[in-house]
């Protein structure tokens, strides 16, 4: 079987996947800044590894994009006083732009990190040939067959850790899909987990897969991250009001919030509101602006001028800040759930904050787990935030209740990236596969 997909790959679907990719390019910023990183690539990588040192083992993590590098740096941090060198590779441009705010501070271990080449057959036998790693740790989902196959035929142990397979995506729910993927689960050592959903999925489509539950290491690096965040410097005025953030929202979000923060702020004089959109692009910002104009507002670039203290609306034109900004808030929204999935609800729990999505969340284990227990709140329409957030804006002390325990049960899933490190060291101490 994995002779077939390897034809049909790499002489079928990965050049029309190519091509439908340049054809986006030209319509998706994004896409074309994430190709053109690309080019230059190999003298990059040429130029990093002259920091290699053969004597010590390589482990090599692949992420997809700034969520993934999440979850790969408490993997990372569990081999910083190690003998391992360390190479990270990123498939989006958000990823690039995440490493380069700062906002993840990756171990001196890590010798390169950059783009993952096109997944050519060629580019995989080139990549492999100069890192030479001894392990390979995909996070999460973003799996390239050509890598995947070339690694298995070079004997290169691969894992994937906090694996996540959504209901009803197509490696589940599609003949083909499961067919495929069966030879790329196939490849793997050993599979770590998200939840047992996710672990049943996979044994769907390769029942002989070599898989545990062990969580998500988002919640590792998410507690480490709130234990060592600087909180920053806001105004007596601020610190002394009651603060609903907006964090990583889009323009459907915006549609949601919009009439219920009015209302609000009309209606409760000590509320803040702290907006923080998900690509604060002019256009974006400006939009947010063009809605709250009646109250005074401030812009995180603006920095700590007078009228700060006497905004009641803060948008924050910059990227990279949100989790400290969390630091600061009573209360939560976070974006992305009107419209693909809604983004990361453990920072703002991680700081006891209860939390407000929209309606796409199933795919967000920690998301289901919190509505469930009703720790946090999906909201699919304008009437349902607003009855279920302004009791919460109205009673603080009801609100903050809610958060700690959020808190408490985030908390109580830490250790997850031990357990991965745990499945990898093996295989980067001893020279030969266990």
């Amino acid at each position: 079987m994995t002779t077939f997909w390897k034809l049909i790959y790499r002489f079928i679907l990965q050049p029309l996947l190519i091509q439908f990719i340049q054809h986006q390019a030209k319509k998706k910023p994004n896409l074309n800044e994430a190709l053109e990183g690309r080019i230059g690539i190999w003298e990059r990588m040429d130029e990093a590894l002259q920091q290699r040192d053969w004597n010590l083992p390589l482990l090599w993590l692949h992420a997809a994009s700034a969520g993934e590098i999440l979850q790969a740096e408490p993997i990372l941090r569990q081999f910083e006083k190690e003998n391992v060198q360390i190479a990270l590779t990123y498939t989006s441009v958000n990823a690039k732009r995440w490493l380069e705010s700062g906002s993840t501070k990756l171990p001196n271990s890590v010798i390169w990190k950059d783009y993952l080449p096109i997944d050519s057959h060629f580019n995989a036998l080139r990549i492999l040939g100069k890192l030479q790693p001894n392990a390979l740790v995909y996070v999460s989902y973003d799996l390239w067959p050509n890598l995947v196959w070339e690694a298995q035929r070079s004997g290169v142990p691969q894992f994937l850790v906090s694996a996540l397979v959504h209901q009803g995506s197509w490696r589940h729910s599609n003949l083909l899909g499961r067919s495929l993927f069966s030879t790329i689960y196939n490849a793997m050592q050993k599979i770590a987990a998200i939840s047992a959903g996710d672990a049943q999925r996979i044994l769907e489509s390769y029942p002989k897969s070599i898989i545990k539950v062990v969580g998500d290491t988002r919640v590792d690096s998410v507690l480490s991250r709130r234990d060592g965040v600087t909180a920053p410097d806001f105004p007596k005025t601020w610190n002394k009001a009651n603060v609903l953030i907006g964090g990583s929202i889009w323009p459907a979000d915006i549609t949601c919030l919009r009439s219920v923060l009015l209302e609000a702020l009309e209606e409760l004089p000590q509320l803040r509101l702290i907006l923080v959109p998900h690509e604060p692009t002019e256009e974006h910002v400006s939009e947010i602006q063009e809605i709250f104009l009646r109250y005074p507002i401030h812009l995180w670039s603006q920095g700590q001028k007078e009228e700060f203290a006497k905004a009641r609306v803060l948008i924050v034109d910059a990227i990279g800040v949100l989790s400290s900004l969390y630091a600061k808030a009573n209360l939560a929204f976070v974006g992305g759930a009107f419209t693909t999935g809604v983004h990361n609800i453990m920072e703002p729990a991680a700081f006891g904050l209860p939390t407000f999505f929209g309606p796409r969340f199933h795919n967000y284990a920690t998301a289901i787990r919190f509505v469930e227990d009703k720790l946090a709140y999906s909201v699919p329409n304008v009437e349902e935030l607003r009855s279920s957030m302004m009791p919460l804006l109205r009673e603080p002390d009801k609100a903050k209740e809610l958060g700690l325990r959020a808190r408490n049960l985030l908390e109580q899933e830490a250790g997850a990236a031990q357990q991965c490190a745990e499945l990898v060291r093996p295989f980067l101490l001893n020279s030969e596969n266990p």
